[in-house]
């Protein structure tokens, strides 16, 4: 993976977590043989856990978790 695929990376995560404070927000890495890497994102809170491919969706997820919990 180039260094222009991985900068912001580390960025998205933690404007996540600063965006979204309540929550325990990581990555983790899928990988394959023959295929490029892939990161998946999660937020996990109260026994609630989310995941997306990217930040953008994530956020959307957090938000959708929050307003159905109020």
């Amino acid at each position: 993976m180039s260094d222009d695929q991985t900068s912001g990376m580390g960025d998205d995560l933690a404007k996540l977590r600063h965006d979204h404070p309540g929550w325990d927000i990581g990555s983790a890495w899928a990988s394959a043989g023959s295929g490029p890497d892939a990161r998946r994102l999660w937020a996990s809170r109260g026994g609630v856990l989310l995941s997306a491919w990217t930040a953008a969706e994530l956020a959307r997820a957090i938000r959708r978790a929050e307003q159905s919990s109020s």
